[in-house]
């Protein structure tokens, strides 16, 4: 449930807000709802990543000028090693791996505090 919530929040805010928006949706859902900080971690992780995953996707698809390639052109160009990978991989990959970290460590932090709070009115 917590997946879902993260979700249409998140998305429904980053709409309107800065990319980091998605890391106090996650904090505020999983301090609310998670009982178990690993738990929120990986719902955190993997809802941040499917939000923005997609979300870069659709920009990608939706795009009249390639510029996946163009920017990830910028970062591979020093590197021989990484001049084979396809851009929109490779930029799919550190946008979701960004994205999941960011989000997860937030749910993680809103997880702790959630329980630091329902100790402390007991």
């Amino acid at each position: 449930m917590v997946y879902i919530w993260i979700l249409v929040l998140g998305g429904v805010c980053a709409y309107f807000g800065p990319w980091w928006i998605i890391s106090p949706v996650c904090f505020v859902c999983c301090m609310v709802r998670s009982r178990k900080p690993i738990v929120a971690f990986w719902t955190s992780a993997l809802a941040g990543a499917t939000l923005w995953g997609g979300y870069a996707l659709y920009l990608h698809l939706g795009a009249k000028v390639d510029l996946t390639t163009r920017v990830m052109g910028i970062f591979t160009s020093g590197t021989p090693a990484l001049a084979g990978v396809p851009a929109l991989a490779l930029m799919l990959t550190i946008t979701v791996f960004i994205a999941g970290l960011l989000s997860g460590v937030s749910g993680l932090a809103g997880a702790r505090v959630g329980q630091l709070i329902r100790t402390r009115h007991r």
